[in-house]
């Protein structure tokens, strides 16, 4: 990437971020849940110290969430960071599609994917920013209870990653119009994060329990680990394909409707990183995402000629000259029917 456009990705990406974060920060989807998090967080803490209650996610792990031994400040966490703030992106297409704003956007330097890429970005900074505001309480929980800083880790990390996922497929979703068309794409899209994103992690997952009483355990947590951020990254991508697909304005008349296209790859996920998985004995299991993930990023791409062919001359009309020797370009006046 050259240094200029280094310096201007930050501008290109600064307004579209600064307005959605001014709409977010006004949304009753992030008050409410911001003030509720501090009363449940004390209340969730009580709970641990006066019952008892173990902590932590088991495994120190991400995503490796046992139900049975995370505490329930964990569980506020993940109930209003990790679901319900990042729910809030059903909000954020259809004010720029049903107003028409996407047009006026799509007219300055900004493109379909960096308008995406804006309002993901402050949906799930807002519940990063939400989360970290958890951080005191994490520390009074290590000076009391005596926690341990993997699980909490592990924890934290599976906080943010499902916070991210939910937030790409919410805005997926917001880009359709009726509430059932909406319904239906963020159900197909866990849908296809749970079995899809599943599939993927197998191989991690059998490296880190073949390896856990092994001197290569570190070997297994690192595969495993890497296996958890290409999932993430690979299902934020394909959700935010899907958003994009809504913004396209023109299609050619030979092209199928990328959005349909994008939902059918999102749908046979599962299948076919199930497929790699099987064929791979489980460890090459994150081929298969990332080869969906290839099919989405090449399904909406508007067809353009190679770069080795010169673009046609200008249709200008030539050059006349009047009776006063000035040279005049030849006005188009359009022919009137007898």
């Amino acid at each position: 990437m050259a240094i200029s456009e280094q310096h201007d990705l930050p501008e290109r990406f600064g307004p579209m971020t600064v307005k959605e974060l001014r709409q977010s920060l006004r949304r009753t989807s992030f008050v409410f849940p911001f003030i509720c998090i501090h009363i449940f967080a004390t209340i969730a803490i009580y709970a641990e110290f006066q019952l008892n209650i173990a902590s932590g996610s088991g495994i120190p792990a991400v995503l490796a969430w046992d139900p049975d031994k995370v505490g329930p400040f964990w569980w506020v966490a993940m109930t209003v960071c990790g679901v319900l703030m990042p729910l809030a992106g059903f909000f954020l297409m259809p004010q720029e599609i049903e107003e028409g704003n996407h047009e006026l956007l799509l007219l300055t330097e900004l493109n379909r994917w960096q308008v995406v890429l804006g309002k993901f970005l402050t949906l799930w900074g807002l519940s990063a920013l939400t989360f970290t505001s958890l951080l005191p309480y994490v520390i009074i929980r290590y000076f009391i209870g005596g926690i341990e800083w993997a699980s909490e880790l592990a924890a934290a990390g599976s906080v943010l990653a499902a916070a991210a996922v939910i937030a790409a497929g919410s805005i997926a979703a917001s880009g359709f119009t009726s509430l059932a068309a909406k319904l239906g794409v963020f159900v197909l899209y866990l849908f296809s994060a749970l079995g899809g994103g599943g599939a993927g992690m197998i191989g991690g997952s059998m490296t880190l329990g073949i390896s856990a009483t092994s001197k290569w355990s570190w070997l297994g947590n690192t595969f495993y680990h890497f296996s958890v951020i290409v999932v993430v990254l690979c299902y934020c991508v394909i959700g935010l394909l899907i958003a994009r697909s809504r913004l396209r304005l023109a299609m050619m008349n030979f092209e199928l409707k990328p959005s349909s296209v994008l939902l059918i790859i999102t749908g046979l996920a599962p299948f076919i990183a199930g497929m790699v998985a099987a064929f791979t004995c489980g460890f090459g299991s994150i081929a298969g995402v990332l080869l969906l993930t290839y099919l989405a990023w090449n399904s909406d791409r508007t067809p353009k000629a190679p770069k080795s062919i010169p673009p046609p001359p200008p249709n200008i009309p030539p050059p006349v000259v009047t009776g006063a020797g000035i040279a005049e370009t030849q006005r188009y006046k359009p022919s009137i029917p007898a």
